[in-house]
Formats: structure tokens, C-alpha cells, sequence
């Protein structure tokens, strides 16, 4: 019995070679290519690109021959590809392998536009201070992919690329407490105060850099509209550069009704600076009271894993 199994095996491997065989044989040198984001979902308040990237969305791709000489293929820098359902990527038009027969090399930028040149170290870079709309959200979420690993040797299998967050997230979940009703609180403005929008970062390794604001005050970031929840709360996601802020720093800002408002804020703790690191989403649970804020409890959870912190705020204008 063991022979047959054996045979019946050795069957199936040679009819699976032929087949790829096949295929090989079939391909004309294009080159495929998907993409695998992050499994974190992007934003809070909704479900945006959470494994996937949405569909029709723009992500330029540099591609360059691997070689120390002169190239035999070029290619558009960068070319914008189109991304469709299930990760899926497609070119603006056919791309193929160098006609010398050597690999190439791959990365990509999130958004579109946000970089000319693969070699650039140091390209400005801002996150939109108006994050109500979704387009504004992810024009923010700066992202840097490529393979597993380069140069991409020759292949007729699709090369799927892996994308990283390069940015912040914050996440607010806010509750109605003291002195404020459901109905007010899901009209509230939630900003983001003193953190700067503006950062530089590096194409191929996606590392960031801070770049102070220009002034004393760094500019609001609006978080835009919140989405109310099934228990009393109210959630809200923004995206900021990685940075460094002072302790007692005046950070998150809640107002409260209009002519004249009412401004809830919550400023970071007193014992040491916070450092909001790339790649990572802090979570802050919030109740909101006319007699202050209360941080209930905050997490800081890396988009792979993370820790805690808690801390109080009290009202201010």
C-alpha cells in the first residue's frame, strides 16, 4: 500500500510541474503585482482600509532594473498603479522584466503624489489639518511598500508588495457624563491640538522625521465628524506625524455646543513628555463632564501589539 501512495504522489508532483510548466511557458515576461496592507483597520470611526486597500485607489510604484550598469529596460517614475478588490494592483499599462534578463527592484508610496524620486531621503510630507472627510483621512495615512524582499527576480507569479503605516493613529472614544447629554456630545468638534502636521520622510525605508511648525502654536487638526456608538459614546480617528510633546501639553479638545461653545480638553500627563511612535494607534476612552474630563483609561497598542497609560484632564479654553 505504501508503494501506491508513494507512486500516486510522485504522479500528482509531476503533473503539478507540467502544469507550471505550462504557465511559465505561457507568460510573457509581464510583471504582476498585488498588495497586502496592514491588518489593523486604518480608521475607528469606520471601516477604511482595514486589510485591504480601498478599491480605486492610487499608489505609485517605482521600478528600477537591478543592475550597476546601464539599464536595458526603463520604466515611468513612478508608475501610478489602480487598486481593485482583494488587493489587487493594476498598472497603468503593461509592465514587463528587463530584456537582459535581470530582476528589478519595487517600492511604493501611499498617497499618490507624495513622492517624485525613489532615492529621496528627506521628502516633505503633511497630514491635512481638515480630517472630515474620508478622502482628506487617507490622503494622510502615509504608507511605504515593496516585496519581501529586493531584487525581484524574474517570476511569472504575482509579487505581492507589503505596506506599512508610517504615521500615528489616534483613536478617541468618548462617553457622556456629567452635565452632558448623548445628543450633545455626538455634535461636539474633537480636534487635535499642538502636534505638528508636517514631517519628512524617506521613500525606500519609510522612516519619518517631525518638522516643527512654523510659529509658537502648532496648527488644529480637526478630526471631523464623530460617529455615535450603541453605548453611550462617540468615536473618532485622526492621523499625525510621530513626534515628541511636552507634558501638560493641552492635546485633545472637545467642544461642546456653538454661540458660545463649551471646550472639554484634556492635556497630556504631567510626569514626562509623550512620545507618539510610527506605526503605532494610542486609544484614549474619554468621559466628558462639564466639571472636566476623565481619561478612564488609555491604551497604547502598537498595530501589532502594545501597552497602557491613564491620566486626567480638566476643562479649559
Amino acid at each position: 500500500m505504501k508503494k501506491y501512495i508513494i507512486l500516486a504522489t510522485a504522479a500528482l508532483a509531476l503533473a503539478a510541474c507540467s502544469s507550471d510548466e505550462v504557465k511559465e511557458q505561457e507568460w510573457n515576461g509581464e510583471i504582476r503585482l498585488s498588495s497586502v496592507s496592514v491588518v489593523q483597520a486604518t480608521r475607528a470611526s469606520g471601516n477604511i482600509q482595514s486589510t485591504v486597500f480601498d478599491s480605486g485607489e492610487n499608489v505609485d510604484i517605482f521600478i528600477n532594473e537591478n543592475t550597476t550598469g546601464t539599464a536595458s529596460t526603463t520604466y515611468t517614475q513612478p508608475l501610478v498603479y489602480t487598486t481593485g478588490t482583494g488587493g489587487s494592483l493594476t498598472a497603468p499599462s503593461p509592465q514587463f522584466y528587463p530584456s537582459s534578463g535581470n530582476g528589478v527592484n519595487i517600492f511604493a508610496v501611499y498617497p499618490s503624489g507624495a513622492a517624485t524620486s525613489v532615492n529621496g531621503t528627506a521628502v516633505a510630507f503633511s497630514v491635512k489639518t481638515d480630517q472630515n472627510s474620508d478622502a482628506n483621512y487617507k490622503a494622510s495615512d502615509l504608507m511605504t511598500g515593496a516585496p519581501s524582499s529586493n531584487p525581484v527576480g524574474r517570476t511569472a507569479t504575482t509579487v505581492p508588495l507589503v505596506f506599512k503605516h508610517c504615521l500615528t493613529k489616534i483613536n478617541l472614544n468618548i462617553y457622556a457624563g456629567e452635565g452632558i447629554s448623548m445628543d450633545e456630545l455626538a455634535a461636539a468638534k474633537v480636534s487635535i491640538l499642538n502636534a505638528t502636521p508636517n514631517a519628512t520622510f524617506n521613500v525606500k525605508t519609510g522612516a519619518v522625521t517631525a518638522v516643527s511648525s512654523v510659529g509658537t502654536t502648532a496648527p488644529v487638526i480637526d478630526l471631523g465628524s464623530v460617529v455615535p456608538g450603541q453605548d453611550g459614546t462617540i468615536t473618532a480617528s485622526a492621523i499625525i506625524v510621530p513626534q515628541t510633546i511636552a507634558a501638560s501639553t493641552r492635546f485633545i479638545r472637545i467642544s461642546i455646543g456653538t454661540n458660545p461653545s463649551t471646550d472639554l480638553v484634556y492635556a497630556l500627563p504631567e510626569a514626562a513628555a509623550t512620545t507618539f511612535e510610527a506605526s503605532k494607534v494610542y486609544t484614549f476612552n474619554i468621559t466628558a463632564r462639564m466639571s472636566g474630563l476623565n481619561i478612564t483609561g488609555s491604551t497604547i497598542t502598537d498595530w501589532t501589539d502594545g501597552g497602557t497609560f491613564t491620566g486626567d484632564a480638566i476643562p479649559g479654553n
